[in-house]
């Protein structure tokens, strides 16, 4: 058993520090990761430098090998969280952003509490997803269900990316805030042949393709329309006028 599963990524970061910022390779390491599943081969809109590519592949060598012991006792880790909040996210980004995550334990009581006893096939959404963990839990549960994932930073949703690749979830994160649903920066839609070829993938999604955009826009339409609707002033009924006795007379 591992005593710290951070411990093999963090000596890959100290190792090419002089070299590479720690938070910039973190970076470029998912981006690495989500090109290296790209089943379009799209062009990179940033090509790897030779210590990049030297230091993602020590990264990503690490991360498959631990990952592979951990999830030997355990259904799901996110070994990216947790690099990033205890050796690369510092204490006033973490205060600035509100950036905690949620502990492993406390997502699988959140799933179970939660968890509706759907069969699969239904769409999960976590709106300001961090890292994944919540959709992660969930997907313990119910595999078969599609993971819809969105957050504001990038970082985030990077994250949330690889975790859905190597965990095998299904689905697709957007970057962006999910108060606005016409917000769309960027989008993944992960392992949409895994049941079909059994290899991950990933791939760029337009906002068209994204489940959580169109859910979005719909939702803003009916409220349009709802705002129309009391806004339409409604038909005041005017009381008809009383009119005056009239005498009538008998001999005319």
């Amino acid at each position: 058993m591992i005593q710290d599963p951070t411990k093999p990524l963090i000596a890959v970061f100290e190792k090419y520090r002089h070299k590479i910022e720690p938070y910039s390779l973190f970076e470029r390491f998912m981006e690495y990761v989500i090109a290296g599943f790209d089943v379009t081969f799209s062009k990179l809109d940033r090509p790897f430098t030779l210590d990049e590519s030297t230091a993602c592949m020590e990264l990503f060598s690490a991360w498959v090998t631990t990952m592979n012991e951990v999830l030997k006792t355990n259904e799901w880790y996110d070994i990216l969280g947790d690099v990033y909040m205890s050796y690369l996210s510092g204490t006033m980004k973490k205060q600035w952003t509100g950036q905690f995550f949620t502990p492993k334990h406390i997502c699988d009581f959140m799933a179970q509490i939660t968890d509706s006893g759907e069969k699969g096939g239904e769409s999960i959404m976590d709106c300001c997803c961090g890292s994944g963990r919540m959709l992660l839990a969930s997907h313990v549960l119910h595999p078969g269900n599609y993971c819809c994932a969105q957050d504001m930073d990038r970082i985030c949703c990077l994250m949330t990316v690889c975790n859905f690749i190597i965990h095998g979830v299904r689905g697709e994160v957007v970057c962006g805030n999910s108060l606005d649903p016409t917000d769309y920066r960027e989008g993944w839609k992960i392992n949409e042949t895994l049941n079909m070829i059994g290899i991950p993938c990933a791939r760029a999604m337009k906002k068209e393709e994204s489940f959580s955009y169109r859910s979005g826009m719909a939702m803003m339409k009916e409220i349009k329309v709802e705002s129309d609707e009391v806004k339409t002033p409604a038909t005041v009924i005017q009381p008809k006028k009383s009119q005056e006795p009239i005498q009538y007379s008998l001999f005319d």
